[in-house]
């Protein structure tokens, strides 16, 4: 196996199949997710047992409960194509799924236990578009000045499904809404593996403690951008047969848009998260670098 470090972040991995790995192969994997953040495998045509299979082991997967055209309990379908293939209209509940998807964020931080990683793979692409952007919420925390660290170091703030939903000019079933109530999180955390301090941000965020919506969202939108100014943002160009991983407790993500006369099919699974949001505690156990005697395995050396 051979990893290579992408510009700015993340890693590519060569040199094994998803679907037969071996013990080894998946701690090195384990760990480079721990020190990227991102991973991009090429060349991965797994079926959706095979996708779930290398998702169980790290972790609990989340359910597809609110998703209508999966037919794998496990696995989410992020498509502009309803049950029968047909594209569908803008309008309908799927595509405004996919218009919340286009704005940065992290999965399921609207959940009170969020989810640990995705795992995205390609199954129809665009001739056009529907690429995948990622910026990294550790390296913006690190990128703070101390005054701006120091103010947001022990704020909390609230991230709603519905609110989402309602900026994208969509509207939450009741049954929905009861299931995903809004979830309240620090704005900086501890990595539950690395015990480094992140951001912890995203569009589904609708309040900070502290502070009147309108403050809040604008601290929210400088964040965002902070985060993924220009520089600090990686663009991954969807193949077919990629899976790109990421590690949600750390990184955040958002789709481009695409032409909806085109088919795009995407396959999703997500790793459940195992508990609450840690706090980040200045001064507390926290590494500010990543430091591999927090885990179990070492890091595989990297090829150039």
């Amino acid at each position: 196996m051979q990893i290579h470090p992408l510009d700015p972040i993340g890693a590519e991995i060569e040199g094994v199949d998803l679907a037969a790995l071996g013990d080894p192969d998946f701690r090195d994997i384990h760990q480079a997710l721990l020190r990227h953040g991102l991973l991009v495998f090429r060349d991965q045509r797994i079926t959706p047992d095979e996708h779930t299979a290398f998702g169980r082991r790290f972790g609990q997967l989340e359910g597809t409960e609110f998703t209508t055209t999966s037919s794998h309990p496990f696995v989410i379908v992020l498509s502009n194509l309803d049950g029968q293939g047909r594209l569908t209209s803008a309008t309908a509940h799927a595509m405004v799924g996919l218009a919340i998807n286009e704005q940065w964020h992290t999965d399921s931080s609207f959940r009170a236990n969020p989810s640990t990683a995705s795992i995205l793979a390609a199954r129809v692409l665009p001739e056009v578009g529907g690429d995948t952007f990622f910026a990294s919420m550790r390296l913006a925390w690190d990128e703070l000045d101390d005054a701006r660290q120091v103010e947001l170091g022990d704020r909390r703030a609230t991230h709603s499904y519905a609110e989402s939903w309602q900026r994208a000019g969509g509207e939450l079933s009741a049954s929905m809404r009861a299931a995903l109530p809004p979830a309240t999180h620090p704005l900086v955390r501890v990595h539950p593996e690395t015990r480094q301090p992140s951001l912890y941000i995203s569009n589904h965020i609708c309040m900070v403690e502290g502070i009147d919506d309108h403050s809040a969202r604008r601290m929210v939108d400088e964040l965002v951008a902070f985060a993924a100014r220009p520089g600090r943002v990686y663009r991954h160009r969807w193949h077919d047969g990629d899976v790109v991983m990421w590690d949600n407790r750390c990184m955040l993500h958002r789709a481009q848009g695409f032409d909806g006369e085109h088919p795009r099919v995407m396959h999703r699974v997500t790793v459940a998260g195992a508990g609450a949001v840690e706090a980040y505690r200045p001064g507390g156990e926290c590494a500010r670098s990543f430091d591999t005697s927090h885990c179990a395995e070492p890091v595989p050396r990297e090829t150039p």
